[in-house]
C-alpha cells in the first residue's frame, strides 16, 4: 500500500512540476502626449510588472481613468513612471483589474515593457 501512494504521490508531483509557467511579454512604443489604454489585465492576472525603458516620464492611471468613467492621467497627475524605473503590482485572483492608462510627460517617445503571468491581459 506504501509504494501505491508513493507511485501516485510522485505522479502528481511530476505532473506539478511539468506545467509550463505562462507569461505575456508586450512592449508599448504608441505612449504620447494623449492617454491611451497600455495594458488591460486578465481576470486571472496577480502580478503585472510594467518598466519604462524609453528616456521619457510617464504618468499612470491605475484605475482605469476613463474607461471606467474616471479621470485620466494628465502631465502633472497619475503615478509618476520616471525612465529607467519600473512598477510591479499584484492583484487577487479572479478579480478582473482595470486597464491601465498611460501618458507621455517628457520626451517625444519611450518604450514600456510590460510582463504579467496571465496570458489573458492585453
Amino acid at each position: 500500500m506504501k509504494n501505491i501512494i508513493r507511485i501516485l504521490l510522485a505522479s502528481v508531483l511530476g505532473l506539478a512540476l511539468s506545467i509550463p509557467a505562462q507569461a505575456k511579454i508586450k512592449q508599448v512604443t504608441s505612449v504620447s502626449a494623449a492617454p491611451s489604454t497600455i495594458v488591460t489585465p486578465g481576470k486571472y492576472c496577480t502580478v503585472l510588472i510594467i518598466q519604462n525603458n524609453g528616456s521619457g516620464d510617464v504618468r499612470l492611471a491605475l484605475d482605469g481613468g476613463t474607461v471606467y468613467a474616471l479621470v485620466d492621467p494628465t502631465a502633472s497627475t497619475g503615478y509618476l513612471l520616471k525612465a529607467g524605473t519600473y512598477l510591479i503590482l499584484s492583484f487577487n485572483t479572479g478579480n478582473p483589474a482595470p486597464p491601465i492608462r498611460a501618458i507621455l510627460t517628457t520626451a517625444t517617445a519611450t518604450t514600456l515593457d510590460i510582463v504579467t503571468n496571465d496570458n489573458a491581459s492585453t
